[in-house]
């Protein structure tokens, strides 16, 4: 009994001290110091009566207060000093417009110091407690997750007349979440810093830059990942220049390195080189030619930096003497009426694994792109890519995007197909290909009546490695009469992810490379919502979804079920809002070893806005 009133005090002491701080910056706002102090703030109050049971939280109800509020303002001038604060308090799916079935809490602020001066400035914080978010899975809908996140940032720049101009940035964030019906936690952090500074002389755009990054992520051990974590920290720098040509063109060239090193991979620094140089030049009104030339050193690791920078713990088996030079070309020229022609010369030298392998690439695209489609409804754009090695001509690639939009009576009709073949990569060409194909149909029934549906596919094709393809197909379907609407949807997926904290992400075709680093899944979700104002200023809604899913790590298998309904009534009248809500959430992973999770909340309130001045 003593627990349950200490709570209830609590409660009572939280709901008293939001009512003390409105009141407190409603008699600040109402006081003037000096003459230079501007400011605006308003927002929303609500009362209300909640309650609701969990797994982990047992039953409970209990009157509260909730709020949210912007103050914003200046000191002496705008661009002297001006600032922006936004607060909110236990804001859950019930009694806001958030999508948080918690009672989420956070504060955003930001300042920009001296802002028309030559050295501005601005400082940034945010920090969210008990919201919800996210675990995502390729096409198809995701996980739910509980966690917090706080950023900060601080931007300063220096410009001072005929001297380089300067910009330096630093940002820290970081967040921890738990899937529901897990007993792990996932975190993420970053730091970076970044340097800028830009200069203008005798016709040359010159550029430099450093930045430093240091990344920690932990991975949800339900997949089964191979590593629990994964961190690196990163630092690159460089220069470029650039100066106009004749003949409407361009010049540019530039070069930069970059070092990598991981404790959790077990790697010490690592650094490739980058120099690249182009050209743009139009000869003609409607020509348009440019080439660049790449030197990448290191080839290995520059591969391995970019598929960490996504946060995917992998790595490969270094070689330092390779490397890499690329030429390419492009030229474009345009017809006229929406019709347009662009060929292209690839060509590549690299050196790794102690073999040479080269290539070349060729080929041209014809677009067609108008006000009013071909023959009244089509509009396309098809191409032919050919493929030479050492070995002589490899294969034939094609690309193509052709799209259909037509009206028929009361039928609105749109579709279209889009096929690309030989995707290029850092390392070489690979023998892939990838198709989405999709339509949308919408039909006006009576005079207050529409009834549309739709279909959206994603396939891969030739795959470079057997069993490495990836689908997925949408389809969904809605009704809507005056002022009631009814939708539904089915998604399913299955193939090959790369596994990062904030989901499962489709992999490069790289993937074969580190075939024991992906995670194998399939899944299939189901969702369906209504929408209903039976009179003014009342609003109803009802939305459920259902996803289940198979995953397969390198250790590890799972099967993972989620559903999840939420309702809400909400009446407005003038500055009142009346809502009343309840959210039912049930999900299941059975490689985690914990139980099933379930929460359930409802909800019953009166807020107010304020523009208190």
């Amino acid at each position: 009994m003593s627990s349950r009133m200490g709570i209830w005090n609590t409660r009572a002491r939280n709901a008293a001290l939001i009512v003390v701080l409105l009141c407190a910056s409603a008699a600040w706002a109402q006081l003037e110091v000096g003459e230079n102090l501007s400011m605006n703030l308003n927002g929303t109050v609500g009362f209300g009566y909640a309650g609701g049971s969990g797994t982990y939280t047992g039953s409970n109800h209990s009157t509260n207060v909730n709020g949210y509020g912007t103050l914003s303002g200046s000191y002496y001038h705008p661009n002297f000093l001006s600032f922006t604060v936004q607060p909110r308090y236990n804001r859950s799916q019930n009694n806001s417009v958030s999508q948080s079935i918690f009672n989420s809490s956070g504060v955003v602020a930001t300042t920009n110091i001296f802002s028309g001066s030559r050295f501005p400035g601005s400082v940034s914080f945010s920090k969210d407690y008990n919201s919800t978010g996210e675990f995502g899975f390729p096409g198809m809908a995701a996980l739910t997750t509980n966690g917090s996140a706080q950023s900060f940032s601080v931007i300063w720049g220096a410009y001072l007349p005929n001297l380089p101009s300067l910009t330096a940035a630093f940002s820290k964030n970081s967040n921890s979440s738990t899937v529901l019906g897990t007993n792990t936690e996932t975190e993420s952090s970053f730091r970076n810093f970044n340097l800028t500074s830009q200069y203008a002389l005798a016709g040359f755009n010159l550029n430099g830059f450093y930045n430093r990054q240091n990344s920690f992520t932990s991975f949800p051990t339900f997949l089964g990942a191979e590593k629990g974590w994964s961190d690196g920290t990163s630092s690159s720098y460089g220069v470029s220049a650039a100066h106009r040509l004749p003949l409407s063109g361009s010049f540019g060239i530039g070069w930069s390195r970059t070092t990598y090193s991981s404790e959790s991979g077990g790697r010490g620094p690592s650094s490739t080189d980058n120099a690249n140089a182009s050209v743009t030049l139009a000869p003609l009104r409607r020509l348009t030619v440019s080439g660049n030339v790449r030197y990448i050193g290191n080839l290995i690791g520059a591969l391995e930096q970019e598929i960490n920078a996504g946060g995917t713990p992998v790595f490969l088996e270094q070689d330092n003497s390779s490397r890499s030079l690329v030429f390419n070309s492009v030229a474009y020229y345009s017809v006229g009426r929406g019709l347009s022609f662009m060929g292209h010369v690839n060509h590549r030298e690299q050196f790794y694994g102690g073999e040479h392998f080269a290539d070349t690439q060729y080929g041209g695209t014809v677009n067609y792109k108008y006000a009013r489609p071909l023959f009244g409804l089509l509009y396309f754009s098809f191409g032919l890519v050919d493929n030479v090695t050492q070995e002589g001509n490899t294969n034939l690639g094609f690309v193509s995007n052709v799209g259909m939009t037509r009206r028929f009576g009361r039928w609105e009709t749109n579709a279209d197909f889009s096929y690309s073949h030989n995707v290029q990569t850092l390392i070489a060409v690979y023998n892939t290909s990838s198709y989405t194909y999709g339509t949308f149909v919408r039909r006006r029934l009576n005079l207050n009546t529409f009834w549309h549906g739709s279909f959206r596919g994603m396939h891969s094709g030739l795959t470079q490695y057997d069993g490495a393809g990836n689908r997925s197909e949408t389809v969904s379907t809605g009704l809507t009469w005056r002022r009631y609407g009814l939708n539904a949807a089915y998604s399913q997926s299955e193939g090959r992810s790369v596994l990062t904290s904030s989901g499962l992400l489709d992999p490069n075709p790289l993937a074969g490379l580190f075939s024991d680093k992906v995670v194998l899944y399939n899944g299939r979700s189901y969702t369906l919502s209504a929408t209903a104002t039976p009179i003014r200023r009342l609003v109803l809604t009802a939305n459920y979804s259902k996803v289940r899913s198979d995953t397969k790590g390198p250790s590890l298998a799972s099967t993972n079920l989620g559903d999840r309904f939420t309702s809400q009534l909400e009446y407005k009248l003038r500055k009142l809002s009346l809502r009343g809500g309840f959210t039912r959430m049930d999900q299941e992973i059975s490689a985690s070893g914990a139980p099933p999770s379930m929460v359930n909340s409802y909800y019953f309130g009166i807020s107010r806005w304020f523009n208190i001045f």
